[in-house]
């Protein structure tokens, strides 16, 4: 039989397992969708480059977290209860939703960056279903 301190031991090494595997899956998501807007910007004046390769990472990390925040949200919806001391409680908007939103000003801002810095005729290349070329045919 086992004792309780080697079922502990053997949840910690699981738990160890699952945030490792979880930080490499994540960090592929946010190398792919780094290099798909890499490309965009690939024959961009070298002096632009450095920023928009900054500004691509930044945006890239972004869009991979919201991913992972929308479907934490979709799961346990905006709002989290709460209670302050005995008879103070209620609900509030949860922590998820609340960086949820200020990523996506923040992921606007450095979007708008990017667009600025492309070749005007770039954006008519780019794939058919590119989002990011959704979101700049949306600006008009």
């Amino acid at each position: 039989m086992t004792n309780y301190d080697d079922i502990l031991d053997e949840i910690e090494r699981e738990e160890k397992v699952d945030s490792v595997t979880e930080y490499l899956e994540k960090t592929k998501r946010i190398k792919k969708e780094s290099a798909r807007l890499k490309r965009l910007f690939k024959g961009i004046d070298e002096n632009k480059k450095k920023l928009v390769f900054t500004t691509v990472e930044d945006v890239a990390f972004m869009t991979i977290t919201m991913q992972d925040l929308r479907e934490k949200i979709v799961r346990k919806g905006t709002t989290c209860t709460y209670k302050n001391g005995e008879n103070q409680f209620g609900t509030k908007q949860s922590p998820d939703a609340q960086l949820y939103l200020q990523m996506s000003q923040k992921q606007t801002q450095a979007m708008k960056i990017l667009v600025d810095c492309l070749p005007k005729g770039k954006i008519e290349n780019a794939q058919e279903k590119d989002e990011f070329k959704d979101f700049v045919a949306g600006r008009g």
